[in-house]
């Protein structure tokens, strides 16, 4: 019998925080030490996640992509997990900046098809902000899904992170407004902004040193 995949999203619903590049970054390493078939559902209207993967098929069309990225609305998501989620042990669906955040809108229903949600958090004013605002969506969809007899894991990290004192206090405000929060970041790095689909950042000594520790945990928090 087929089992269904984990399905996570990497979300907030402020734009500019590194949630495709997150996704990325997580997918290649599940497929890379975990072994994982992983498939990317790239909801933005904007497709950047698609557009990258066919750049780097184009360029090295001899090389194996570690995961699929599949570009589709977020009215179509459900339909074809149901038709092939069962080929897939975790799909990411990279969820566009909510501009509509009814509960009811196709944006916002995402959220229900998943296992998991990971927040990334600029420790910014306006991104604790959003992130705040976020937090209600996904308390509403926590919410759902334990009427439904269902799990929906949710915590927030901290995205390059640096050594500006604003890191730990938006962690400490978030922390006091429920959100539970990794004890690992991901630092302000180049090597963390240039994902690739044939390789994880796991792959170079630079990204075992300043990586694995985050990828370890979200992979015991999310049951990966």
């Amino acid at each position: 019998m087929a089992k269904d995949p984990k399905i996570i999203s990497v979300a907030n619903s402020k734009g500019g925080v590194g949630k495709s590049v997150v996704t990325l970054l997580l997918a290649t390493s599940l497929a890379q030490e975990k072994g994982k078939k992983v498939l990317v559902i790239d909801c933005d209207s904007q497709a950047s996640i698609q557009e990258m993967y066919e750049q780097e098929k184009e360029l090295y069309p001899d090389k194996t992509p570690l995961i699929e990225v599949e570009a589709l609305s977020p009215r179509r998501v459900q339909t074809f997990m149901k038709r092939f989620g069962a080929d897939y042990d975790v799909i990411f669906i990279d969820i566009p900046r909510m501009t509509d955040q009814k509960q009811d809108s196709a944006t916002v229903m995402l959220l229900y098809n998943c296992d998991g949600l990971l927040i990334p958090v600029i420790g910014s004013e306006v991104d604790i902000l959003s992130t705040q605002e976020f937090m209600a969506i996904a308390k509403e969809a926590e919410a759902f899904k334990q009427e439904m007899k269902e799990h929906l894991t949710v915590y927030g990290f901290i995205n390059r992170r640096n050594q500006r004192k604003s890191n730990e206090l938006a962690e400490q405000l978030l922390r006091k407004q429920g959100l539970k929060m990794f004890n690992h970041s991901i630092p302000d790095l180049k090597i963390f902004t240039t994902p690739s689909i044939f390789k994880s950042p796991l792959s170079v000594a630079e990204g075992q040193r300043r990586f694995k520790d985050f990828f370890d945990e979200f992979c015991r928090k999310f049951k990966v």
